[in-house]
């Protein structure tokens, strides 16, 4: 674990300051690695087609880390050459049933994403 000694007012403050540049590097990252590990269980959900065309499962990409107003985020599903062939089997058709592999993958990975992402904060305060 993390040992902390100061010895004064502002060595605290470039300590926090440094924090917070590693909490933004750390963020970007655990966000990357989580989002790997729920990309891996979607590619193991859906099925690979016998046609000579792009593969969904070859095109699940998780993109790199963004910001809104509810906080950082990854998108994790096909990429958009196979999106619009994707949501016929995430979502079905009138002549087909849903194989909502992107949901499921997601339901799948979280308890392993969130401890992988866990980690990499874990491992920041150590190193602080």
């Amino acid at each position: 674990m993390a040992n902390f000694e100061f010895d004064g007012i502002d060595e605290l403050g470039r300590f926090f300051e440094k924090l917070a540049g590693d909490i933004d590097k750390a963020d970007n990252q655990a966000l990357k690695v989580g989002g790997e590990i729920i990309a891996k269980c979607q590619r193991e959900n859906v099925n690979r087609s016998g046609k000579n065309q792009p593969h969904i499962q070859d095109n699940i990409t998780v993109s790199r880390p963004q910001e809104s107003d509810e906080g950082k985020f990854v998108t994790v599903g096909p990429n958009k050459k196979v999106a619009w062939r994707a949501k016929f089997l995430e979502y079905g058709t009138s002549k087909m049933p849903p194989y909502p592999f992107v949901e499921k993958g997601a339901d799948e990975g979280e308890v392993e994403a969130l401890k992988a992402m866990e980690k990499v904060y874990m491992d920041m305060i150590d190193r602080a």
